[in-house]
Order: structure tokens, then sequence, then C-alpha cells
């Protein structure tokens, strides 16, 4: 069962998928098209889920599930990734890539750096403990409203921040 992401409570679990480019409009309204029908037919041993979804920086495709009534199932889940695999390969971009870490730049512009650059990146000040950044693996609503975007120097970047002793 659809319902608005705003509705979903704050115990509700979701999760973060992060497109390997800034989506088009006519890509955002088929993801829109794609989850919406996904989610209302969504179901966990036969009884209907009540989820919802939000396209956040139209890099980020967000999907939650109440789990107030039901939870969802592990082949719930496994049909959710398999909805998000089909949304992949229709419009031909990653969204399960995890080796690009996600970057909020002045202006509201997400950037990616490999993780391969990140220790190069913070030793030539562009990456720094205040600089903020998408943890995508946050599983809860109340999370995500409070914990998503963080700084740096509160995450597992934080350990490319700390200096050596001599």
């Amino acid at each position: 069962m659809y319902t608005n992401f705003s509705e979903l409570p704050s115990n509700s679990r979701v999760w973060i998928y992060q497109a390997a480019r800034v989506l088009t409009e006519e890509e955002i309204k088929k993801v829109e098209d794609w989850l919406t029908y996904f989610i209302s037919t969504w179901q966990s041993h036969g009884s209907n889920l009540c989820g919802s979804f939000q396209i956040l920086y139209r890099r980020f495709i967000v999907l939650g599930v109440d789990t107030t009534n039901n939870l969802p199932s592990g082949c719930s889940i496994d049909s959710s990734v398999a909805a998000l695999k089909e949304i992949e390969n229709g419009l031909g971009v990653s969204l399960f890539e995890r080796t690009q870490i996600p970057f909020l730049e002045e202006g509201g512009k997400v950037t990616t750096v490999n993780l391969s650059e990140i220790k190069q990146k913070v030793e030539s000040g562009v990456i720094n403990p205040q600089s903020l950044t998408f943890n995508n693996l946050i599983d809860t609503k109340e999370k995500l409203d409070n914990e998503w975007l963080t700084c740096a120097g509160d995450t597992w970047l934080s350990r490319y921040f700390k200096k050596s002793v001599a």
C-alpha cells in the first residue's frame, strides 16, 4: 500500500540508493511511476506493506516501509532490491555503486569522490572534518531526518583526519 513519505512513522525502515549521477526530470518521473506501482503491490508473507519513497537531491532514492503492523520479510526486501535493479537497468545508471562517497557542496550540489581518492582529497584540504557527507547506511526514517547529512569528521571518514603521534 502506497502512502506519502511524510506519513511514515519515524521508526519506519529505510534504504537509500545513490545514483551515480544526477537524474533527469524524465528519469525521476519514471522512478516515481515504477516505485509507486511496486509499493502498491509490495507484500510480506501475503500481507500488504505500507511504504513510500522520496527522491532527494536528484541523486538519492529513499525507499521506506512502515514496520508498525507488518515487518518486511527477507523475500520482500529481496523484491525491493530487484525493483531497484530493474530501475537501474531501465535508466542505465548505477544505484548500487558503493565506492563513490557523496558530499554536499555549498549551493546544494552533490558531488562524489571515489573511495581511492579520499586520502588525497583530505591531504589537499578539499575534504575536511566539517565537509558535509551523507550516511547512506542509516536504517530508519528518524535517522534519515536527523543523521543522514552529517560532518565527515563524525563518520567513518574521521580516520583520515587523525594526526599520527610522532
